[in-house]
């Protein structure tokens, strides 16, 4: 079944749909779930809750969608969370870098990447316009998050980009108040909001989408201190090493310093398991060390998973 086939099946069947589709105006990137849309995300909502919340003794909250611009500040997300685009002198027509450059020449460019190798790739292979053959403006950055005013003073703020940021405002409280010891996992789900430059492919690309979010807090000095690591240290997980994936336990995976630590391993154990119950083929999944330009600007070491 290809892409094509599984649309026409989803608005056939009442899974999901664009929202607002009978007016002319309506913007991309925002569907809307269906009733068999609805009840096959509640189903895995609560494989969610029963394999990793419940299973992990975590807690899950419920935040606001709305959060103030020092959050924003302080998390990085106001400098850091940008795509790089480029505009057509002449259409005015604006695409996101890497996917276009992607598209035209083959060549990967991490959305991370310096501005110049942007600029440098589109003049090397001479990429012009798709709509029009024009050429290409400097790349820049785009801040992709939903700025909105609160009141009558308009004051700053914006819809949260990620559902992380209430659990690590909120933090502090729910350590103190539910008497919290590390590890201690915090989960929640919402909805998120990104000013996407090019939402596309229904739900894979939106601007307005669910996120199932997991923070776990712990002692950066006790990472292989880790006393349920034994539960999946038997687990097989698929990690790629260099060009290929490569199957072999958690166990195997932290002895062999594929994997930093038994903290890491024993999430991406149980993620593996919980994908797996999702009906999954793991046998064509794989985790993805990413690298520096890839990964998030705060984070040390990450993993995708990829299908």
């Amino acid at each position: 079944m290809n892409y094509e086939d599984v649309m026409k099946l989803a608005l056939e069947r009442g899974f999901y749909f664009p929202s607002c589709e009978i007016y002319a105006d309506a913007q991309a990137g925002f569907w809307e779930y269906g009733p068999s849309g609805v009840s096959l995300k509640n189903k895995f909502l609560e494989l969610w809750r029963r394999e990793l919340i419940r299973r992990d003794g975590m807690m899950e909250i419920d935040g606001s969608q709305i959060m103030s611009k020092s959050v924003f500040e302080a998390s990085g997300h106001l400098g850091n969370f940008a795509d790089p685009i480029i505009k057509c002198t002449k259409c005015k027509s604006t695409f996101r870098a890497d996917r276009t450059i992607s598209e035209i020449s083959k060549i990967e460019i991490p959305e991370s990447a310096d501005l110049v190798e942007f600029d440098n790739a589109i003049l090397q292979n001479n990429i012009k316009c798709p709509k029009c053959k024009g050429d290409f403006e400097n790349a820049k950055k785009f801040n992709m998050m939903f700025k909105v005013g609160i009141g009558p003073e308009e004051e700053e703020a914006y819809l949260r980009p990620e559902t992380c940021q209430s659990i690590f405002v909120d933090f502090p409280r729910l350590f103190k108040t539910m008497r919290g010891k590390l590890p201690l996992g915090i989960a929640q789900i919402g909805k998120s909001f990104r000013n996407e430059i090019s939402p596309r492919q229904s739900l894979l690309r939106l601007r307005e989408f669910y996120q199932a979010e997991i923070e776990v807090f712990c002692n950066p000095t006790k990472l292989d201190e880790m006393e349920r690591f034994s539960e999946v240290q038997n687990t097989i997980i698929r990690i790629q090493i260099d060009t290929k994936a490569v199957s072999m336990t958690c166990k195997e995976a932290v002895e062999s310093k594929t994997i930093p630590n038994k903290f890491v391993a024993y999430y991406l154990g149980i993620l593996a398991e919980f994908y797996e119950k999702t009906g999954i083929d793991v046998t064509k999944s794989r985790f993805r060390k990413l690298g520096d330009k890839e990964k998030a600007f705060y984070a040390q070491v990450a993993f995708d998973f990829e299908v």
